[in-house]
Protein backbone atom coordinates (compact mmCIF):
# COMPACT_ATOMS: atom_id res chain seq x y z
CA UNK A 1 0.00 0.00 0.00
CA UNK A 2 1.07 4.02 -0.84
CA UNK A 3 -0.08 4.54 2.76
CA UNK A 4 3.14 3.92 4.59
CA UNK A 5 5.57 6.62 5.93
CA UNK A 6 2.17 9.10 4.42
CA UNK A 7 1.56 12.30 6.94
CA UNK A 8 -2.21 11.52 7.53
CA UNK A 9 -4.70 14.07 10.02
CA UNK A 10 -7.57 12.26 11.72
CA UNK A 11 -9.83 14.93 12.49
CA UNK A 12 -12.38 14.06 15.58
CA UNK A 13 -9.97 10.93 15.73
CA UNK A 14 -10.61 10.18 19.21
CA UNK A 15 -13.54 7.65 19.53
CA UNK A 16 -15.90 6.16 17.27
CA UNK A 17 -15.10 6.27 13.23
CA UNK A 18 -12.47 8.81 13.57
CA UNK A 19 -10.56 6.28 15.91
CA UNK A 20 -11.41 2.80 14.00
CA UNK A 21 -9.49 5.10 10.93
CA UNK A 22 -6.80 6.33 13.20
CA UNK A 23 -6.33 2.13 13.97
CA UNK A 24 -6.45 1.54 10.36
CA UNK A 25 -4.04 3.96 8.69
CA UNK A 26 -1.51 3.26 11.71
CA UNK A 27 -1.36 -0.48 11.38
CA UNK A 28 -0.86 0.24 7.22
CA UNK A 29 2.18 2.26 8.46
CA UNK A 30 0.84 5.51 8.13
CA UNK A 31 2.22 8.34 10.99
CA UNK A 32 -0.67 10.22 12.33
CA UNK A 33 -2.02 13.07 14.16
CA UNK A 34 -5.37 12.77 15.94
CA UNK A 35 -6.80 15.99 16.09
CA UNK A 36 -10.24 15.99 18.59
CA UNK A 37 -11.39 18.30 21.57
CA UNK A 38 -11.91 14.89 23.80
CA UNK A 39 -8.49 14.46 25.50
CA UNK A 40 -9.01 11.64 27.59
CA UNK A 41 -9.62 9.93 24.57
CA UNK A 42 -6.96 10.80 22.56
CA UNK A 43 -4.90 10.08 25.43
CA UNK A 44 -6.22 6.54 25.35
CA UNK A 45 -5.37 6.40 22.09
CA UNK A 46 -1.83 7.53 22.29
CA UNK A 47 -1.23 4.45 25.22
CA UNK A 48 -2.68 2.20 22.80
CA UNK A 49 -0.76 3.12 19.33
CA UNK A 50 2.44 4.04 19.90
CA UNK A 51 4.34 7.26 17.68
CA UNK A 52 0.52 8.77 16.63
CA UNK A 53 0.63 12.41 17.56
CA UNK A 54 -2.43 14.31 19.23
CA UNK A 55 -3.67 17.64 18.80
CA UNK A 56 -7.07 18.55 21.49
CA UNK A 57 -9.04 21.40 20.61
CA UNK A 58 -12.62 21.84 18.97
CA UNK A 59 -13.07 21.55 15.51
CA UNK A 60 -14.90 24.48 14.63
CA UNK A 61 -12.34 27.17 16.55
CA UNK A 62 -10.49 28.91 13.39
CA UNK A 63 -7.70 29.01 15.65
CA UNK A 64 -7.35 24.77 16.16
CA UNK A 65 -7.38 24.52 12.33
CA UNK A 66 -5.19 27.29 12.12
CA UNK A 67 -2.53 25.63 14.14
CA UNK A 68 -2.27 22.76 11.13
CA UNK A 69 -1.30 25.48 8.80
CA UNK A 70 2.21 24.83 7.79
CA UNK A 71 2.59 21.14 8.79
CA UNK A 72 2.87 18.89 6.67
CA UNK A 73 -0.43 16.86 6.06
CA UNK A 74 -0.28 14.35 2.33
CA UNK A 75 -3.70 12.72 4.17
CA UNK A 76 -6.27 14.63 5.73
CA UNK A 77 -10.06 12.51 6.63
CA UNK A 78 -12.20 14.48 8.78
CA UNK A 79 -14.61 12.55 10.84
CA UNK A 80 -15.87 15.22 13.41
CA UNK A 81 -19.59 15.09 13.39
CA UNK A 82 -22.82 15.61 15.58
CA UNK A 83 -26.02 14.66 15.53
CA UNK A 84 -27.51 15.88 18.91
CA UNK A 85 -31.28 14.80 19.94
CA UNK A 86 -32.68 18.62 20.03
CA UNK A 87 -32.57 19.26 16.27
CA UNK A 88 -35.24 18.04 15.19
CA UNK A 89 -37.26 18.95 11.99
CA UNK A 90 -37.11 22.68 11.46
CA UNK A 91 -39.89 24.28 13.34
CA UNK A 92 -37.99 22.40 16.20
CA UNK A 93 -34.48 23.13 15.70
CA UNK A 94 -33.27 26.09 17.69
CA UNK A 95 -30.83 28.63 15.83
CA UNK A 96 -28.32 27.99 18.65
CA UNK A 97 -28.48 24.16 17.36
CA UNK A 98 -28.51 24.69 13.71
CA UNK A 99 -25.13 26.61 13.82
CA UNK A 100 -23.96 24.57 16.04
CA UNK A 101 -24.18 21.00 13.58
CA UNK A 102 -23.51 23.44 10.63
CA UNK A 103 -20.38 24.30 12.78
CA UNK A 104 -18.82 20.91 13.97
CA UNK A 105 -20.05 18.92 10.65
CA UNK A 106 -19.41 21.39 7.74
CA UNK A 107 -17.51 24.77 8.43
CA UNK A 108 -15.19 22.37 10.82
CA UNK A 109 -14.37 20.38 7.33
CA UNK A 110 -13.89 23.80 5.40
CA UNK A 111 -11.36 24.94 8.17
CA UNK A 112 -9.12 22.07 8.09
CA UNK A 113 -9.47 21.90 4.14
CA UNK A 114 -8.20 25.64 4.25
CA UNK A 115 -5.86 24.81 6.32
CA UNK A 116 -3.82 21.62 4.64
CA UNK A 117 -4.80 22.68 1.12
CA UNK A 118 -2.19 25.35 0.60
CA UNK A 119 0.97 22.76 1.57
CA UNK A 120 -0.85 20.19 -0.93
CA UNK A 121 -0.70 22.57 -3.41
CA UNK A 122 2.36 23.35 -3.10
CA UNK A 123 3.77 19.64 -2.94
CA UNK A 124 1.39 18.89 -5.67
CA UNK A 125 0.09 15.75 -3.91
CA UNK A 126 -2.49 14.98 -1.55
CA UNK A 127 -6.04 13.37 -0.09
CA UNK A 128 -9.00 14.39 1.36
CA UNK A 129 -11.52 12.24 2.53
CA UNK A 130 -14.82 13.46 4.26
CA UNK A 131 -17.11 11.84 6.07
CA UNK A 132 -20.78 12.29 4.89
CA UNK A 133 -23.80 9.97 5.64
CA UNK A 134 -27.12 9.11 3.68
CA UNK A 135 -28.49 11.54 4.98
CA UNK A 136 -26.51 14.28 2.92
CA UNK A 137 -27.62 12.03 0.18
CA UNK A 138 -31.58 10.78 1.47
CA UNK A 139 -32.59 13.16 4.00
CA UNK A 140 -33.61 11.41 7.63
CA UNK A 141 -36.62 12.46 9.07
CA UNK A 142 -36.31 15.01 11.58
CA UNK A 143 -32.48 15.51 11.15
CA UNK A 144 -32.93 18.46 9.33
CA UNK A 145 -29.76 20.36 10.40
CA UNK A 146 -27.80 17.10 10.17
CA UNK A 147 -28.47 16.20 6.73
CA UNK A 148 -27.98 19.79 5.32
CA UNK A 149 -25.03 19.89 7.00
CA UNK A 150 -23.89 16.78 5.55
CA UNK A 151 -24.89 17.33 2.31
CA UNK A 152 -23.06 20.74 2.01
CA UNK A 153 -19.45 18.07 2.84
CA UNK A 154 -20.38 16.20 0.15
CA UNK A 155 -20.14 19.54 -2.38
CA UNK A 156 -17.41 20.39 -0.42
CA UNK A 157 -15.72 17.26 -1.30
CA UNK A 158 -17.07 17.67 -5.17
CA UNK A 159 -15.77 21.18 -4.73
CA UNK A 160 -12.04 20.65 -3.73
CA UNK A 161 -11.88 17.48 -6.37
CA UNK A 162 -12.99 19.96 -9.13
CA UNK A 163 -10.79 23.24 -8.04
CA UNK A 164 -7.64 20.90 -7.20
CA UNK A 165 -7.75 17.79 -9.68
CA UNK A 166 -4.61 20.08 -11.65
CA UNK A 167 -2.53 20.00 -8.22
CA UNK A 168 -2.52 16.46 -8.01
CA UNK A 169 -5.45 16.30 -5.28
CA UNK A 170 -8.02 13.92 -4.80
CA UNK A 171 -11.11 14.54 -2.71
CA UNK A 172 -13.89 12.54 -1.96
CA UNK A 173 -16.93 11.95 0.89
CA UNK A 174 -17.66 8.63 2.77
CA UNK A 175 -21.03 8.52 3.06
CA UNK A 176 -21.87 5.50 5.90
CA UNK A 177 -25.03 4.61 6.53
CA UNK A 178 -26.16 3.09 10.27
CA UNK A 179 -23.18 2.43 11.96
CA UNK A 180 -23.04 -0.08 15.04
CA UNK A 181 -22.70 2.40 18.01
CA UNK A 182 -24.84 5.75 18.15
CA UNK A 183 -22.62 8.86 17.50
CA UNK A 184 -21.38 10.24 21.13
CA UNK A 185 -23.48 13.16 21.54
CA UNK A 186 -26.45 11.15 21.10
CA UNK A 187 -25.55 8.47 23.22
CA UNK A 188 -25.01 10.53 26.11
CA UNK A 189 -28.57 11.76 25.87
CA UNK A 190 -30.00 7.86 25.76
CA UNK A 191 -30.43 5.08 28.02
CA UNK A 192 -30.17 1.65 27.13
CA UNK A 193 -33.46 0.80 26.54
CA UNK A 194 -33.36 3.42 23.73
CA UNK A 195 -30.37 2.22 22.48
CA UNK A 196 -31.39 -1.22 22.10
CA UNK A 197 -34.75 -0.03 20.11
CA UNK A 198 -32.64 1.80 18.09
CA UNK A 199 -30.39 -0.53 17.28
CA UNK A 200 -33.27 -3.32 16.19
CA UNK A 201 -35.10 -0.09 14.01
CA UNK A 202 -31.87 0.02 12.24
CA UNK A 203 -31.56 -3.66 11.26
CA UNK A 204 -34.66 -4.18 10.19
CA UNK A 205 -34.21 -0.83 7.65
CA UNK A 206 -31.45 -2.06 6.36
CA UNK A 207 -31.69 -4.48 3.33
CA UNK A 208 -28.75 -6.64 4.52
CA UNK A 209 -30.26 -6.95 7.51
CA UNK A 210 -27.32 -5.28 10.51
CA UNK A 211 -25.93 -2.07 11.09
CA UNK A 212 -21.96 -1.29 9.46
CA UNK A 213 -19.09 -1.41 11.59
CA UNK A 214 -16.37 1.35 12.57
CA UNK A 215 -13.60 -1.34 11.18
CA UNK A 216 -14.89 -2.10 8.08
CA UNK A 217 -15.76 1.63 7.02
CA UNK A 218 -12.31 2.70 8.52
CA UNK A 219 -10.72 0.29 5.90
CA UNK A 220 -12.90 1.50 3.33
CA UNK A 221 -11.56 5.08 4.01
CA UNK A 222 -7.88 3.71 3.87
CA UNK A 223 -8.57 1.83 0.59
CA UNK A 224 -9.88 5.40 -0.64
CA UNK A 225 -7.24 7.08 0.63
CA UNK A 226 -4.32 5.14 -1.34
CA UNK A 227 -3.14 6.08 -4.66
CA UNK A 228 -2.01 2.51 -5.47
CA UNK A 229 -5.77 1.72 -4.99
CA UNK A 230 -7.86 4.73 -5.89
CA UNK A 231 -5.96 6.91 -7.52
CA UNK A 232 -8.51 7.70 -10.06
CA UNK A 233 -11.20 8.09 -7.62
CA UNK A 234 -11.84 11.74 -6.83
CA UNK A 235 -15.04 13.86 -6.61
CA UNK A 236 -17.44 11.06 -5.56
CA UNK A 237 -19.89 10.33 -3.06
CA UNK A 238 -18.83 6.95 -2.28
CA UNK A 239 -21.66 5.03 -0.09
CA UNK A 240 -21.41 2.30 2.44
CA UNK A 241 -25.21 1.60 3.68
CA UNK A 242 -25.61 -2.50 3.45
CA UNK A 243 -28.54 -0.96 0.98
CA UNK A 244 -30.35 1.17 3.27
CA UNK A 245 -30.72 3.87 0.36
CA UNK A 246 -32.10 1.01 -1.82
CA UNK A 247 -35.00 0.56 0.44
Amino acid sequence: MSIRGKRALIVGGASGLGAATLRSFASAGARCIAADRDQPGLERLASELEGIETLCGDAADPDFSGAISGREVDIMVHTAGIDPLSATDVPGTSLRDWHTVIGVNLTSAFLFARSVLPGMIARRSGCLLFTGSVAGIKPTPREAAYAVSKAGVIQLARAIALDHAKHGIRSNALCPGMLEAIMADRRSAMNEADQRARRLAANAMVPAGREGTYAEVARLALVLCDEELSGYVTGQAIVADGGFLLA
